[in-house]
């Protein structure tokens, strides 16, 4: 009885089964280091990548607006999402209103050019026109001064054949400067019709003509009395004549002082012309420096849409309407659909086996368990902390590690970027890598 309660012992019972717990452990382990020996060697795996854009805004905003989803198809160049931009619309306002009164500003200097210019010319016509008039004047007063003399003379001396001659003469001078005197009135009165001269202008030219018409009658006269003879009360005709003669050549040439006053209007006039293309100049510099801001503006308009930078499809979203978003935070993770799709395996540099850029590989998809091929496009060493370090152990040494990018070129178009793949080593290698493998 004894004896069957030591065994009966709680604590040995726990003792035992204790025991067998630990055995069984270790036949299981044992199994499975065979089975795993003789079926299965330990290979390094991968996940399926893709190239992955961001997209963020420019600028920082709250968000207004979404337009797509996690999982939706987008092209290059599709808003996505917007931002507030009140501010920047009231800047783009701003900024054309700016645009506008510089035009209108550019309009009216051009205008005032136009004018200015019209103005000179004008001036320019009347000066030589005046200068002209005044010349012909001169003559023509200086004509009918020669003419009234020599009939005062004419009379005095009494009259000879050679007066007689001579009084013809005069008549004749009489009639040319009546002539010019009518031809001047003609041209006065065109040039008044289109506005090139002024009413005084017209005023003279008819003074002129009446005062050359009446020394042709007086010369017609004194040519008439030098036939019959001169009385006294002739020769003091012909003087008052010869005075008014002598009086109409001093106002012509007294008339001489117009000329200059026309030249000041033209000076001024081209004057007022620099003075509008300075203002011209101005008002072009402000629109350049209006329209530089407008660009500005709707360039930040712009940017308060986001917008798709490559075909693909949205993998994720981190924002919301309503949120407040920073300069580049990633709104949206967008996998391109153009993108090869890659793996990268990590090996230690003793069971890289000669691995080079562009050698083939074997690779399998584990789910489904389908072998794939697929290409090397680069080697290169793995951080540091990637690597073996050497143990206490006498003779241990530090393995690095490289990363082995994969090109897929077989892969289905099916399988989706996350799935894992698992490493078989260059091409034509797998069955010599399974058969070292089953001696492990």
């Amino acid at each position: 009885m004894e004896k069957l309660k030591a065994v009966l012992n709680p604590r040995a019972i726990i003792y035992v089964v204790l025991c067998l717990l630990i055995v069984a452990g270790i036949w299981i382990v044992s199994s499975n280091q065979v089975t795993s020996g003789s079926e299965k060697v330990n290979r390094p795996t991968a996940f399926i990548e893709a190239d992955q854009a961001s997209a963020s805004f420019k600028v920082g905003g709250r968000i207004t607006e979404i337009f797509v989803e996690e999982g939706d198809q987008v092209k290059k160049g599709d808003v996505l999402a917007t931002i507030e931009s009140d501010e920047i619309n009231a800047k783009v306002a701003q900024a054309q209103a700016a645009v506008a009164v510089t035009e209108g500003q550019i309009g009216q200097a051009e205008a005032s050019i136009d004018a200015a210019k019209t103005k000179k010319q004008q001036g320019e016509g009347a000066v030589s026109l005046t200068a002209d008039t005044i010349n012909k004047q001169i003559e023509q007063a200086k004509a009918v001064v020669d003419a009234a003399q020599a009939k005062v003379d004419a009379l005095k001396a009494g009259a000879r054949p050679q007066e007689l001659k001579q009084a013809e003469i005069q008549m004749d001078a009489a009639s040319k400067a009546y002539d010019i005197a009518k031809d001047t009135l003609t041209r006065t009165e065109e040039l008044f019709a289109e506005g090139l001269v002024s009413q005084a202008d017209l005023d003279k030219a008819k003074a002129t003509n009446i005062q050359a018409e009446a020394s042709y009658n007086a010369a017609v006269e004194q040519y008439n009395m030098a036939k019959e003879g001169a009385r006294v009360e002739e020769i003091k005709a012909a003087e008052a004549t010869l005075n008014q003669a002598k009086a109409a050549l001093a106002l012509a040439e007294a008339n001489k002082a117009q000329i200059d006053i026309k030249k000041q209007d033209v000076e001024t006039a081209e004057a007022a012309i620099h003075q509008a293309e300075a203002a011209l100049h101005t008002a072009e510099s402000g629109k350049q420096q209006a329209s530089a801001a407008l660009t500005e503006a709707e360039t930040y308009l712009g940017y308060t849409k986001l917008i798709a930078p490559s075909d693909g499809f949205v993998v994720s979203q981190s924002a919301q309407v309503g949120e407040i978003v920073g300069s580049g935070f990633p709104v949206f993770t967008i996998q391109e659909t153009a993108s090869i799709k890659t793996a990268k395996f990590y090996l230690p540099e003793t069971e890289m086996a000669g691995i080079k850029v562009n050698d083939n590989v074997d690779i399998k998809l584990v789910s489904g368990d389908k072998m794939l091929k697929g290409k090397v496009i680069s080697v290169a060493q793995a951080a540091t902390f990637a690597s073996q370090k050497a143990t206490q152990n006498t003779g241990d040494l530090d393995i690095r590690s490289f990363g082995i990018k994969i090109e897929l070129l077989d892969l289905p178009s099916d399988v989706p970027t996350g799935m894992t793949l698992e490493w078989y080593g260059k091409s034509g290698a797998t069955a010599q890598d399974e058969k070292a493998g089953e001696a492990k």
